[in-house]
Parts: C-alpha cells; sequence; structure tokens
C-alpha cells in the first residue's frame, strides 16, 4: 500500500530520480499518516497517567497531541510535495486557519499600544468562573498553539482527500474502536469514584459544602463529557461497520449515558440525549426484526437477565443516581438575563465583556485581543474576543469548507448523521469553547474522516479524482 512508483500510462516508471523521491516522500507520509491515526484513537489511554490539576501539565496526552499534530502536519506537506497540488475544496479552510495565526502574531504585536485597555482585565476580587488572571502575552501563544494543535486534523482530512486508499474501512474501524474503548475506561474510572475506590478530582462549591463529581481519569468532567458525547456519536455514524453486537453495542450505549448523569454535566447529558433522540430512529426498525427473531427462550432469558442487573444497580446506586438526577435540574442558577448568577455565573461574564467591549478601540473590536483574558464560557463570545470580527468571519469559512467537502462526497443519510454532529457542536458551543479543547476538535473532524470512509457517494478513486486539479489521464503516484 504505501510503496509508490510514478508509472506512464504503459505501466514503465519514468522520471528517474524524481520517480523513487516522491516515492520515499510518499512512504514517510504513510508512516507519519499511520501514527497520527492510533494517537487519535488512543489519545483518552494517553490522558488518563500524569497529575489531574486545574491547569494545564507538560504530561503524556500533551505530548502525544503535540506529537499528533506535527505528524499530520508533515504528512500533508509530504504528499502535497509528491502530488504537487492540495485538495481544492478544503484550500479556504486551510487558508482560514493560517490567517487566524497571522491575527495572533498580529495581536502580540500590537500589545504595547494596547496596554491601557488591557488593564482593564488585571481586576482582583472576581468570581472564580471568571478563570485567574492570563498575563497577556503568555495568554496570545497560548491561543495560538490551541489553534495549530486543534486543527491540525484538517491537514489528515487532506490527506484523506488526496490518498483516501490510504484510509481503509478496516483501519478506520480499529481508530474508532480505540476512542470508544478508551470512553468506556474513562466510564469504569468515574465509577470507581462513585464507589469511593478513586478519589474525586473536581468538586462543585455549594452553599452547605462541596459534592464530589465524575470525571473518569480526567479533571474536569467536562472533558469526560466530551469524550462521551463523541464515542455515542461514533457508535451511531459507524453503524454497523464496527462489527459489534447489538447487546454489546447497547451495553456501551448504557454505560455512556449512566456515566454522564453522574458526571452532572449538563450539557453534555444533553448533546448525549440529542444524537440519541435524533439517530435512534433510524435503527428501530431494525433492532424490532431483531428481537422478533429471537428465539422465545433467548428473548425471556434476556429479559430476565438485564431485568436482575437493573435491579442491582438501582438497589446499589438508585438512591445516588436520584441524587445526582436532582441536582443537575436544580442547581442551574438564575434563569433571569439580568442576574448576576445567570447560568451560574456566566451571565456575569458576558456583561462585563459587553460592558468592556464598549470603550475598545476599533482594532480590538477587528483582530481582537489574541487571548482570553476570562473564561468566556461560550465559543462565539471566545472566538469574538481572541480573534475579533475576523476570527468570526474566518471559523465560519473553516465551518463552511468542512461542511461542504464532507457532505457532497457522502450518502443522503450519513448527511444528516453530519448536520448531528453540527447541531450537537453549536449547541455545546453555547456554554463550552469546543475551538478551543483540542481533543473534541480532533473528534469533531475525524467524525467527517469517519463518514467519508465508512459511507462514501462513490469509490474512493472517484473522491482522489474530484480533489484532483489535473485531468485523470494524466500519469501520477501509484501508492
Amino acid at each position: 500500500m504505501h510503496e509508490a512508483a510514478l508509472q506512464s500510462p504503459d505501466g514503465r516508471q519514468v522520471g528517474g530520480v524524481s520517480t523513487a523521491f516522491r516515492g520515499h516522500l510518499q512512504f514517510a507520509a504513510w508512516i507519519l499518516t499511520a501514527v497520527s491515526l492510533v494517537i487519535v484513537g488512543s489519545k483518552p489511554l494517553l490522558d488518563i497517567p500524569g497529575p489531574k490539576v486545574q491547569y494545564d501539565t507538560v504530561d503524556l496526552g500533551m505530548v502525544g497531541s503535540s506529537v499528533g499534530a506535527l505528524f499530520m502536519a508533515l504528512a500533508l506537506g509530504l504528499v502535497a510535495l509528491s502530488v504537487r497540488r492540495l485538495p481544492p475544496g478544503l484550500a479556504p479552510a486551510l487558508a482560514a486557519l493560517l490567517l487566524l495565526g497571522l491575527l495572533s502574531v498580529l495581536d502580540l504585536l500590537l500589545l504595547a499600544p494596547r496596554d491601557e485597555f488591557l488593564q482593564t482585565f488585571a481586576a482582583t476580587g472576581l468570581r472564580d468562573i471568571f478563570g485567574s488572571y492570563v498575563p497577556p502575552k503568555k495568554g496570545i501563544v497560548t491561543q495560538a498553539a490551541q489553534l495549530a494543535v486543534g486543527f491540525a486534523p484538517v491537514a489528515l482530512f487532506a490527506v484523506l482527500l488526496l490518498k483516501p486508499e490510504w484510509f481503509s474501512v478496516e483501519w478506520m474501524r480499529w481508530v474508532t474502536l480505540l476512542v470508544v474503548g478508551g470512553a468506556v475506561v474513562h466510564c469504569l474510572i468515574a465509577w470507581l469514584q462513585v464507589a469511593g475506590v478513586v478519589p474525586y478530582t473536581f468538586f462543585f462549591k455549594l452553599p452547605g459544602g462541596n459534592i464530589g463529581r465524575a470525571s473518569g481519569g480526567y479533571f474536569h468532567p467536562a472533558s469526560l463529557g466530551r469524550l462521551l458525547i463523541f464515542a455515542v456519536f461514533f457508535l451511531y455514524a459507524a453503524g454497523d461497520r464496527l462489527r459489534l453486537r447489538p447487546v454489546l453495542r447497547l451495553g456501551v450505549l448504557a454505560l455512556l449515558v449512566a456515566t454522564a448523569v453522574v458526571s452532572t454535566h449538563r450539557v453534555s447529558l444533553l448533546c448525549i440525549l440529542m444524537i440519541m433522540a435524533a439517530l435512534e430512529a433510524r435503527r428501530l426498525p431494525a433492532m424490532g426484526r431483531w428481537v422478533r427473531g429471537l428465539p422465545l427462550k433467548v428473548f425471556v432469558a434476556g429479559a430476565v437477565a438485564v431485568a436482575a442487573v437493573l435491579a442491582v444497580l438501582l438497589f446499589r446506586f438508585g438512591g445516588f443516581l436520584w441524587q445526582r438526577g436532582a441536582f443537575l435540574v436544580k442547581n442551574v442558577g438564575s434563569l433571569d438575563v439580568t442576574n448576576k448568577d445567570f447560568m451560574r455565573g456566566r451571565g456575569e461574564i458576558w456583561f462585563h465583556y459587553a460592558d468592556a467591549w464598549g470603550d475598545a478601540p476599533f482594532g480590538v473590536w477587528l483582530t481582537g485581543l489574541g487571548y482570553e483574558p476570562w473564561n468566556a464560557h461560550s465559543d462565539s463570545i471566545r472566538v469574538f474576543v481572541v480573534w475579533g470580527i475576523l476570527g468570526l468571519v474566518l471559523m465560519g469559512v473553516v465551518t463552511v469548507s468542512l461542511w461542504r467537502t464532507t457532505s457532497r462526497l457522502i450518502t443522503v443519510e450519513a448527511r444528516w448523521v453530519l448536520a448531528v454532529l453540527y447541531i450537537t457542536t453549536a449547541v455545546f458551543a453555547l456554554t463550552q469553547k469546543p475551538t478551543s479543547y483540542s481533543y473534541y476538535v480532533w473528534l469533531f473532524i475525524f467524525g467527517h474522516m469517519l463518514l467519508l470512509v465508512f459511507h462514501p457517494l462513490a469509490e474512493p478513486s472517484a473522491v482522489a479524482a474530484q480533489h484532483s486539479m489535473r485531468p485523470r489521464s494524466t500519469p501520477g503516484v501509484q501508492a
């Protein structure tokens, strides 16, 4: 698969040293691509070791993310050099990401002229939800790094469009199973936290004391929630390609949902339920036929076993689940947009940002600050604060480019699954910041790749042809 040779239409090798050089480039790119996919799949497991603290640390997960991002970029560079083109469909996204990086550089150069305005965000005595003080220079560098690492899979997606034969169904199946398996491991850790075997790492502050929140192998339940969202989505998006028995699949889904409940991360649970409601309906007829086809003895035995397991779980965890369910419903803060406790303090942050931008120079409106001085708790606000109006436009270009490129190459049913992914992300972004979470963006883009490989509208060769700027008869590298 990875041995490359440049051939003429009659099969003879042409180009001499250039041919061999291109073959070496593609072999190196294939290795980088394979390692990148392994890192994408194993990232949840890499996140488990290391200290569980609020701030970022150099641990195995961070190293894996950095190495994976570098390998993805190098893989695209080598493939583009060997075939001498980029996929036209993703060119706007790649250009927009480059321009976002340049905006970060510009904001770094404008720190001195904006010093007086930046003093607005040096206020002390703010609530914990605002986050700790962020030095502007450090903040800009951090945001730029998050952008580069988080959106690196766009390069991997481009490699898929140029060399679809490298991304076999079996390869993608194993990567998907790695992600889902990693989510299951985090779920088991979360339930060990519930059982008191593993200590909690995150606590919710309440007037009467603190309550521990299950977070799996992460520090914060939100990190666990993001992984659970995509584990559920992939189980539906991959369909029968994962070759999981229905009972096993339903068991994994039940575990993922139950873990989302005990984590008490509301928006993650909402997104999971949205995905299931939107996509489960398609499976009901097939599931009904499967159940009706079971022998009566098997059906009765299975029903008794399921009932017994549920009874044990309810006896052991029923009170706890009821308590967590009540917590999810009651502890939402105020729903009055004028109250500082709106959405548990998010309204106060948004009000402070609006007040500060009332005195902001035009350049800040246009290009942003380059960093996030207060935790925005909303992705659109974060992008605007960091990169300004231009940033919102450029991020829109990235989103539209990904959507158009993928939707044109997948089946009609898969387009609905893709739409569910976008709708879910939009809801998640209301109170979270998905574009700043590197692994969320990784899995978001991997979801596009998964749909393209598992549910293509055409054969891989046709996909490659649609993203070639040369006639199909032109000699090319055969991988």
